[in-house]
């Protein structure tokens, strides 16, 4: 099903003004206003299922989830097992390559045929992953977050958060936090 390949990347493209999703969508929130009575949550949760298996449909009509075993799914693989282990300390792309031992080139091609993204967009998207869960999260101040993701000064973590999410981590844990 949808969610169940370790190795597939689930994503389905949605073309059109109108979609079976948001009719589904429609559906269930019309059956939200109604008052709960003993049929509405089997209602929503038919529905849900409803909007997974189209989903799981559609996903293998475009064969955009099953990704070839192979060396570029490998390459990848181990790329995001390394960078998951030294994102905090390491944000360049030519470091991580060599610890790889494959070319820049290769890498690059490797991560755009997987995961339709540079192997810098991969770096980047972890660590933004990271501030936000540590912004959401704990108590810890920007500056200290920004430290903890290997940002040597607080200002150059300020203006990477922004750079990617068009808001400030102050911004973001205003707006998400707790």
């Amino acid at each position: 099903m949808l969610f169940n390949d370790l190795y597939a990347i689930s994503t389905i493209k949605i073309n059109g003004e109108t979609t079976i999703f948001e009719t589904f969508f429609e559906l269930m929130k019309t059956e939200l206003g109604y008052s709960a009575d003993i049929y509405q949550s089997d209602i929503l949760r038919n529905q849900l299922k409803n909007v997974l298996l189209v989903s799981e449909r559609e996903r293998q009509t475009q064969n955009s989830a099953m990704i070839n075993k192979g060396p570029d799914l490998d390459c990848v693989i181990k790329f995001r097992d390394l960078l998951d282990k030294q994102f905090q300390i390491q944000k360049s792309v030519a470091k991580y390559k060599t610890q790889l031992n494959v070319t820049q080139k290769r890498l690059n091609s490797a991560t755009l045929k997987v995961m339709d993204i540079t192997p810098k967009q991969m770096i980047d998207a972890r660590v933004i992953l990271e501030a936000k869960r540590l912004l959401v999260h704990t108590l810890d101040s920007v500056k200290e977050i920004g430290y903890t993701l290997g940002f040597e000064e607080p200002t150059n973590f300020v203006k990477y958060f922004k750079k990617h999410q068009t808001i400030t981590p102050i911004e973001f844990r205003n707006k998400f936090g707790n």
